[in-house]
């Protein structure tokens, strides 16, 4: 009978482990379906996976559950039709909508991101800072206009690629009449300006409408005391104020310009005060005046400021005369004749057409010359400020010269 029940016994078991060795797995994947918002990964039809019939035996459950665990490291279920889904139980298991980056991917996502950031603060900067040479448009003036009308400001500098190298520390370039302008370096840095002032006192002696016929004489007072500068204009020399003008202009005479303010209605310092009041009146907002020669360090101004004065001065048939004359003569308290010269070796030289000069030079102040010149037969205001060398700005103004004329005339204004 033992024999019998072990025999029946064995015979179970045997079957069951067959019946278990026949029982197909199910599709597992070695890892969930990646999904990429940017591209649909279209999934595989997988053929669905006929449910056996299976009796319920602790064992064959078992087996099942120890294949899924190691086949899979994240819990999945199974569906109806085969296919698989993370199971949206599971809190740790995010959406697979993304691929992880890379260290490269994530430096150049980081890069990308800085440029974005550094364009906008750019773009905020620039939006704050205002040129202090910008939106100076009037109506374009002629050199016709009466000489109390108001310069034409400056406009924004342009591009000036292929400009030649300068030895003057500020420079500028504009249309005397229309006050386009075509280069500059430098055209808002304030510097001393030398005997470039005495633009500004010819200005204001003729808008006084003195008597130019009026004898003026050189005293003491108008000797220098500030540079201890030299003078062949004697003590005791009576000139009229015309002639006294002429020698301010055309040889920079710091004696005759002294004269010209010591003798002006109200006396020095009354001429001081219509000089900056002018300077107000043309725009020039960063210019100051303390003398009327230019010997005190203190008058200061810019390239831009400057080429507004030039540009008014322009419109006084006098100064254009007697800044271009290239000598004159005069007879000093002594009796002798004094022959003076331009002091620009340009006007001297006679080969451009220059409308208006002044030069200027003092230690703080370096070179300095202003002119209006024609180049293709338009009157260029030019400005050169603080060149070292004793030619400095002579050779600036020629080669700014020659690279204008290779310039479109409509780049002119």
């Amino acid at each position: 009978m033992n024999k019998v029940v072990a025999f029946l016994f064995g015979l179970v078991c045997f079957s069951s482990q067959s019946f278990a060795a026949t029982v197909p797995k199910p599709y597992v994947p070695d890892e969930p379906v990646v999904v990429v918002k940017s591209k649909p990964v279209v999934k595989p039809a997988v053929k669905p996976v006929a449910k056996p019939v299976v009796k319920k035996v602790a064992a064959v459950k078992k087996t099942v559950k120890k294949t899924v665990k190691k086949t899979t490291k994240k819990p999945v279920s199974v569906a109806k039709a085969g296919k698989v889904k993370p199971l949206s139980a599971t809190k740790t298991t995010k959406p697979a909508t993304k691929l992880a980056l890379n260290s490269t991917q994530r430096l150049n996502k980081y890069s990308r991101t800085q440029k974005k950031v550094k364009s906008r603060q750019l773009a905020k900067n620039a939006g704050h800072k205002s040129a202090s040479i910008s939106s100076r448009a009037h109506a374009p003036v002629k050199s016709s206009l009466a000489a109390n009308t108001p310069p034409a400001r400056v406009n924004t500098i342009p591009m000036t690629s292929g400009s030649p190298f300068l030895d003057s520390n500020a420079a500028l370039i504009m249309n005397a009449n229309t006050g386009r302008m075509v280069y500059g370096k430098n055209a808002a840095r304030r510097t001393p300006i030398a005997s470039i002032t005495k633009l500004m006192t010819a200005m204001v002696v003729l808008d006084a409408k003195l008597s130019m016929d009026q004898p003026i004489t050189i005293t003491n007072a108008d000797v220098d005391r500030v540079k201890r500068s030299s003078s062949r204009l004697e003590i005791g020399t009576t000139l009229s104020r015309y002639d006294t003008m002429w020698l301010a202009l055309m040889s920079s005479e710091n004696r005759a310009a002294h004269s010209l303010a010591r003798t002006y209605p109200g006396g020095k310092g009354a001429f001081i005060a219509a000089m900056n009041r002018k300077a107000r009146a043309l725009g020039m907002r960063n210019t100051v005046f303390y003398d009327s020669t230019g010997l005190n360090k203190n008058n200061t101004s810019t390239a831009a400021d400057l080429a507004l004065m030039v540009q008014a001065a322009y419109r006084y048939p006098q100064i254009r005369q007697l800044s271009t004359s290239t000598e004159h003569d005069i007879i000093s308290a002594s009796g002798r004749q004094l022959h003076y010269q331009n002091s620009n070796a340009l006007v001297r030289e006679g080969a451009w057409d220059i409308e208006l000069s002044k030069t200027g030079y003092i230690k703080e102040a370096g070179r300095c010359l202003v002119m209006v010149a024609d180049v293709q037969n338009k009157p260029m205001v030019m400005v050169f400020l603080n060149a070292g060398a004793p030619s400095g700005r002579i050779n600036d103004a020629r080669n700014l010269k020659s690279w204008l004329e290779r310039q479109p005339v409509k780049q002119l204004g």
